[in-house]
């Protein structure tokens, strides 16, 4: 009899650490790091000391103390002694952090699994932003693609691909001599890639599962609206044909869809989509696995120089990745010149440029997570940015759709595998899928279900 044990991912949204056990093997689904992680008791500038490993984890209870898991560096100052691992596998959903924030802490012997485009993504940004993508060092880490089959001991791992937020997303389907467990990682079915979930969803039908371990951000007591990626388009279309000003627009780096929304509505709107350096490096590192423009060639494509050293925008003001898109420069200068002509990427982090682009009858569409316009732990951050915004008499507009799968399309996912027992996590509501579904059993944290 196989049996989960959820280390995170329990009651929560994100933060999945679920293990699975089978006749001896040992594997890990994920390893991420809860949203939040450490807030009750680390804040801005008190932290763990990273030179201590897991110590300040231990002690708050923050990571599981489990034996022949981590490794020895991650140990040395803690009670806990180090063992050869045991465990035979973890495999990874997709790179964002609450499926992949932990990974630096385990023993660099036990082999990880993630598809070739989420490796990619992790290793452009950890050369671009210390810290963000680092997943330590692993001998024994090894990349797929969707239709792989990978055998641990007798088990089998199939990766089939799903729609997310982000490119290189996949879900499970776990074959055993009893039967197969299907885990759906994170998906949606109402971007223009929705019939990669499509694909999971029918090929987990096929396996006829006793058991799915099934994501459940959107799965709320109320109804919502479920907005798609091509409603997204069409608003942030109307806004840029209405503008008379430049428009910025703010969204996650690694969310292709949302780049290609802004990418055609500015085309078709007769503007030209301005990036940083920053993002015409990931562009540049992931356009052959995408089918993405060259940010180096690319006439509806300008990427924004800011002010560094000399002032003068000179090569060598800038790291050697910058200087490759040196020949389809744009800078404050130009922009502030013909603002109607451009649509600029930004983020909280650049609004420090609208000192120097002084934006006038601009618009502002935020096209990002609903957390950080509406979560309460947001609150300072986004009062900063809205006094900004106000300062420069910038009007702020809301333009997004969500990652995740809506209520109706998680019932659609369910009924159609039709598991003998279904099992939520990343939700903050479990009881929920109770009304959808009979055989549901609710994981607590730390606790194991048996199937």
């Amino acid at each position: 009899m196989a049996s989960l044990t959820f280390y995170g991912g329990a009651g929560e949204i994100g933060g999945n650490k679920i293990l699975l056990e089978d006749e001896g093997t040992r594997v890990y689904l994920d390893f991420g790091q809860s949203f939040d992680f450490g807030e009750d008791y680390f804040y801005e500038y008190l932290q763990p000391r990273s030179a201590n490993g897991l110590e300040c984890y231990f002690e708050f209870g923050l990571v599981p103390e489990v034996p022949k898991l981590y490794s020895k560096q991650m140990l040395r100052f803690t009670s806990l002694p180090y063992e050869k691992p045991d465990i035979d596998a973890v495999f990874i959903t997709h790179h964002h952090s609450d499926h992949t924030g932990h990974l630096s802490f385990l023993d660099e012997d036990i082999p990880v699994y993630m598809g070739h485009c989420t490796h990619k993504i992790l290793e452009v940004y950890k050369e671009l932003y210390r810290g963000l993508g680092d997943i330590g060092e692993h001998s024994n880490l090894n990349t797929f693609k969707s239709g792989d089959e990978i055998p641990i001991k007798h088990l089998t791992f199939r990766p089939v691909h799903v729609e997310h937020s982000t490119p290189g997303a996949y879900g499970y389907i776990i074959d055993s001599p009893d039967g197969s467990i299907v885990f759906t990682g994170d998906f949606r079915r109402h971007g223009p890639m929705k019939e990669l979930t499509e694909d999971f969803i029918n090929e987990a039908a096929k396996s006829k599962p006793y058991c799915m371990v099934c994501e459940g951000t959107r799965m709320t007591p109320d109804p919502e609206k479920q907005y798609t990626e091509e409603q997204v388009y069409e608003k942030v279309l109307g806004i840029i044909e209405d503008s008379n000003g430049m428009v910025f627009g703010e969204f996650s780096m690694c969310n292709i869809d949302r780049f290609k929304s802004f990418y055609r509505a500015a085309i078709e709107s007769g503007r030209k989509l301005v990036i940083d350096t920053k993002y015409a490096y990931i562009l540049d590192s992931l356009k052959d696995k995408l089918g993405l423009p060259d940010v180096r060639t690319d006439e509806n494509l300008k990427v924004y120089y800011r002010l560094s050293k000399t002032c003068q925008f000179c090569e060598t003001d800038y790291y050697k990745y910058e200087r490759e898109y040196m020949k389809n420069m744009i800078t404050y200068k130009e922009l502030k010149k013909n603002p109607k002509n451009y649509v600029m990427h930004t983020n909280f982090n650049k609004l420090m440029e609208l000192i120097y682009l002084r934006p006038e009858k601009a618009e502002y569409i935020y096209s990002s997570s609903e957390h950080f316009l509406e979560g309460e732990d947001n609150k300072d951050q986004r009062e900063v940015r809205d006094n900004w915004l106000k300062h420069f008499g910038i009007t702020l507009h809301k333009a997004h759709c969500s990652g995740h799968a809506g209520k109706s399309d998680l019932e659609y996912a369910i009924k159609k595998i039709n598991p003998e027992i279904l099992i939520p996590i990343h939700t903050q509501n479990p009881e929920e899928f109770e009304k959808i579904y009979e055989n549901v059993r609710i994981p607590a944290k730390g606790g194991m279900i048996k199937v």
